[in-house]
């Protein structure tokens, strides 16, 4: 299998606004997460928020996409992935802000990058992570998207659309009036314009 393809991921992707429906379940995940633990603060292990993220967010996934046809999840060793299309295989992650994830070097995390590997008798797949990013003080999510990458590589990325189109005021609805009322009509004469009147007789 070569590398992934970008126009092919961004394409899948885009079908039936994944990519919108996608960044939204992270981004409701990290939303709800912080509200179900208001003193997460306390946490000792960081990876505690890593790990209820994850959780969270490809549970929204998985209920947000079980109605697309072309969306399949698949469990596999305590995580799992899901391939769009039978084209593009994508997992969930956390990354730092050089956009690597912080895996723990299993066969299975190192086999996910290595393109021409065969996963699980899946082959042909555009394999790529959609990511989420922190800032440095794990208070709020920086970047939401896709990135590739070939062993220690990172080959390209794309942050992920919002949905949403921008809310345009209209213009206020004047009311119509009549077309009588815009007819133009000469003005009734003054005592004054019938003296003149009758001056010039």
């Amino acid at each position: 299998m070569p590398n992934p393809d970008e126009a092919v991921v961004r394409r899948v992707l885009a079908q039936n606004e994944r990519d919108v429906r996608i960044r939204s379940c992270i981004e409701k995940a990290w939303e709800d997460l912080k509200e179900r633990y208001a003193d997460r603060a306390w946490w000792r292990r960081t990876s505690t928020t890593r790990a209820v993220m994850w959780e969270n967010s490809v549970q929204a996934v998985l209920a947000e996409l079980s109605v697309d046809e072309g969306i399949r999840p698949v469990p596999h060793d305590d995580t799992v992935s899901f391939i769009a299309d039978d084209l593009v295989r994508f997992r969930l992650k956390k990354a730092a802000l050089s956009l690597f994830t912080s895996n723990f070097p299993t066969q299975l995390a190192d086999l996910f990058h290595i393109h021409q590997a065969d996963m699980f008798g899946h082959v042909g797949h555009h394999r790529v992570e959609i990511v989420h990013v922190f800032n440095r003080f794990q208070t709020a999510l920086d970047w939401i998207g896709v990135v590739a990458r070939e062993k220690n590589e990172i080959l390209w990325k794309f942050e992920l659309p919002q949905g949403g189109a921008a809310v345009v005021a209209l213009p206020p609805v004047v009311p119509t009036k009549p077309a009588s009322d815009s007819v133009l009509r000469p003005a009734a004469k003054t005592d004054q314009d019938k003296k003149t009147d009758d001056d010039k007789k």
